[in-house]
């Protein structure tokens, strides 16, 4: 049987196929080796995973993961895969490469991943050939629902929003400004704090202000990412992530302003990655 997860820093998504395609879909917590100590993850395995799984009915394991592009981080986590899935095949590989997988399969193309954060990569249907560095929500993550929480925010705090959407914003998130900037500088998990304001942009999509901001974001992800790669018109550009799929007509708009042909989108990548794998590592084998 094929086992493959997607994880992020705080939600793992696994989908567990047999040679029929049958597929049983479990979600754990986030396995990210930087966030999450060696223990959690042996206690979130044997108390969640295990319990709806029999490890030793794994043949391939596939895991894609956020935090997973150092190889010593890549070997702490297949040292631990190991003590429980002990016939197993196991490939640990970062999730920008799983996003490419899941969008491209083993078509060439360029890869962007637009949700809480952004990164993007030029894929030649095997391997990333070019990966711009995405450097986190404090320097970058243009076009992510950080960078729009951001906007948003910058121009609600300095009054820069028409009256009827300041005064929606000022309902939907009441305070002070000393109480946002405390909450930012001062609270737990400030990138996710900033992207739960992109939500009230992206559901506004359609109002003309917010359109414009989600362009800005947009442009700045096209002005700093992927016009640094090689020859990037003569690829079409995939997107996975909430904040990609959920604008996905602003998005376009964006791309043919800089001459960019479009491909896929889609929400999450779990089901295209097992696809990618079903037919390559299970089915083929059979």
């Amino acid at each position: 049987m094929l086992l493959v997860c997607d994880s992020g820093s705080t939600k793992a998504d696994w989908c567990l196929v047999d040679k029929y395609n049958n597929r049983k879909f479990i979600s754990t917590c986030g396995m990210n080796p930087y966030n999450i100590s060696q223990e959690a993850i042996c206690q979130e395995i044997e108390s969640v995973l295990i319990s709806n799984i029999n490890p030793k009915d794994v043949d391939v394991l596939k895991f894609y993961g956020a935090g997973c592009s150092a190889e010593v981080k890549k070997n702490e986590l297949k040292e631990i895969f190991s003590q429980y899935f002990t016939n197993a095949n196991i490939e640990i590989e970062h999730d920008l490469l799983g996003a490419a997988r899941a969008l491209c399969q083993k078509e060439k193309g360029l890869c962007a991943i637009l949700g809480t954060g952004s990164n993007s990569c030029l894929y030649d249907g095997e391997n990333i050939l070019e990966n711009v560095p995405s450097l986190g929500y404090v320097l970058c993550d243009e076009g992510a629902g950080t960078n729009i929480g951001k906007l948003i925010l910058r121009n609600y705090l300095r009054h820069l929003l028409p009256k009827d959407l300041e005064k929606e914003f000022s309902i939907q998130f009441p305070g002070e400004e000393s109480d946002f900037l405390n909450r930012l500088y001062k609270g737990s998990v400030p990138n996710y704090y900033l992207a739960s304001f992109a939500k009230f942009v992206v559901d506004k999509k359609q109002n003309e202000y917010c359109r414009n901001l989600i362009k800005e974001s947009f442009r700045s992800f096209f002005d700093n990412q992927i016009l640094l790669y090689s020859n990037y018109t003569e690829y079409k550009i995939n997107v996975v992530g909430s904040v990609g799929f959920l604008c996905q007509d602003v998005f376009k708009e964006v791309a043919l302003e800089y001459g960019l042909d479009i491909g896929k989108f889609i929400q999450a990548p779990l089901k295209d990655l097992v696809d990618f794998h079903f037919y390559l590592d299970l089915k083929d084998n059979n």
